[in-house]
């Protein structure tokens, strides 16, 4: 019988944390994707593809997709980073660098197919990697598509790191144990290319954890010049 106790004890031990009946329906609740609709202020995706208009050079018009790096390659303007970015941010771009080669050069960027958008989710999950983004996605709907949370994530401490247009990042803090044991509502909802990072011990550095971890995972993450501000 003490043998009996001790074997259900380790089991109730490994066991992964499971979510509250709340969080539950939150999960099952969530609603196929429907893709944004492009306009001046849309920041410009991995995958989506532009139509570049130049205005009084027709013959330089290109169709162009975003690479996997974030970057797309133009005739007459060279390499240019285009993810983060909004159409008219990157028409001024354009023309500064086509300056040198176009006379007065008029353009315009049109997004004419969109990217899956995707978020991205690590640590001590079942299964590491991204997900499609789902409008309202909060945190939890993205780990649990990820399989999980495995029994030694410690929920307190998950970082939700944000990248920022201009290479640096934004971390915060979620406290994750409230939600799936006390099944408190989420008030987060995800964004295109965030990641949900799901620590073993309690985070202090979350700078260590974007060097360590999170460049690399995001193809558009940069690659230096890593900062990052952590809201407890």
């Amino acid at each position: 019988m003490a043998l009996a106790i001790v074997v259900g004890l380790l089991g109730c031990a490994q066991r992964a944390p499971t979510p509250s009946p709340a969080a539950m329906e939150s999960v099952a609740a969530l609603q196929p994707p429907a893709p944004p609709v492009p306009g001046p202020t849309y920041r410009i995706q991995l995958g989506d593809s532009l139509h570049i208009r130049y205005l009084y050079q027709p013959d330089m018009d290109e169709e162009v997709p975003v690479r996997p790096d974030g970057r797309i390659s133009l005739a007459a303007a060279g390499e240019i980073m285009a993810v983060g970015v909004t159409p008219p941010e990157l028409e001024r771009v354009i023309v500064e660098r086509a300056s040198a080669h176009l006379r007065n050069p008029e353009v315009s960027v049109i997004v004419t197919k969109l990217g899956e958008q995707r978020v991205y989710v690590g640590g001590e999950v079942t299964r590491p990697g991204y997900v499609t983004l789902v409008p309202g996605m909060t945190p939890l709907q993205a780990v649990m598509y990820t399989g999980g949370f495995k029994p030694t994530a410690k929920l307190e401490s998950v970082l939700l790191i944000t990248p920022k247009s201009d290479g640096k990042f934004e971390a915060a803090r979620v406290d994750m144990k409230q939600v799936v044991a006390d099944g408190v509502p989420e008030r987060v909802r995800l964004h295109p290319n965030d990641v949900v990072f799901v620590p073993r011990t309690w985070i202090a550095d979350a700078d260590l954890v974007v060097q360590q971890y999170v460049i690399g995972l995001v193809p558009a993450f940069p690659r230096v010049g890593v900062g990052y501000s952590l809201s407890q």
